[in-house]
């Protein structure tokens, strides 16, 4: 038997890389799986590359109507993963604040969001699986706003998991390093801004690589199954952290 046979497995920001890795895995262990992200034409490619009677619903993480709205006629949540959002660079004194602001919106907030309207429909064995990322710990130039994002989820994965405790509710953060698709690994290469930056982050991984999406989703695979797991924040970035 599949091991997530009939658990109703959310997972916003599932349109694409870490989250569609996690949708994948997930559906492939029996769960039922419903991918949520803003771009339709991303979720339906998505959930045909998914199959298993996978759904997608189309919302916005940092509006509180259509989260509560998407929630409403679950009447069981067993598995939660938040991973929507994107990320932004920039000098501390350059970057306009408000560009950091908009970063919290559906990465912080968004978690903070999905997480207050789904735990009502949580039984007693569920899993939440908050997503941050190594600029807690690691020291990333131009990325203050984001390294303190990563910091807030962080803390607020471990409160969380304090607070569900008693409800049998378990709470990690999956904190992934430089994570890219495979089709990107080819243009490592490139001679442009985005892949320099890469090629910069990879000499600091001990592993001497970038992860894939596939090695979130199984992290995720543990955290859903590893029932004294919690309180978790699990760095998955090839051992750069430990430098």
């Amino acid at each position: 038997m599949d091991s997530l046979t009939g658990k109703n497995a959310v997972i916003f920001g599932g349109s694409s890389n870490i989250g569609l890795a996690i949708a994948h895995r997930f559906a492939n262990e029996g769960a039922n799986v419903t991918i949520v992200a803003r771009n339709e034409d991303k979720l339906k490619a998505a959930v045909a590359s998914i199959g298993h009677g996978a759904t997608y619903a189309q919302v916005d993480a940092a509006d509180d109507d259509q989260v509560a709205k998407f929630f409403e006629p679950f009447e069981r949540v067993d598995l939660l993963a938040t991973c929507a959002g994107s990320f932004v660079f920039g000098a501390i004194d350059e970057l306009p604040v408000s560009e950091w602001e908009e970063l919290f919106a559906p990465r912080f907030f968004g978690q903070m969001r999905a997480c207050h309207y789904a735990v009502p429909k949580m039984p007693a064995g569920s899993v939440i699986m908050l997503c941050s990322g190594i600029a807690a710990r690691a020291g990333i130039v131009e990325y203050a706003g984001g390294a303190g994002l990563c910091g807030a989820v962080n803390s607020m994965g471990k409160a969380m998991a304090m607070e569900l405790a008693p409800r049998e509710i378990r709470v990690n953060v999956l904190s992934p390093g430089l994570i890219i698709d495979r089709p990107a690994h080819e243009d490592l290469k490139l001679d442009d801004p985005v892949n320099s930056l890469r090629r910069e982050f990879v000499e600091r991984i001990p592993m001497g690589r970038p992860g894939f999406p596939e090695d979130m989703a199984e992290a995720a695979m543990f955290l859903a199954k590893c029932d004294y797991a919690t309180g978790m924040v699990l760095d998955v970035d090839g051992g750069w952290t430990t430098i």
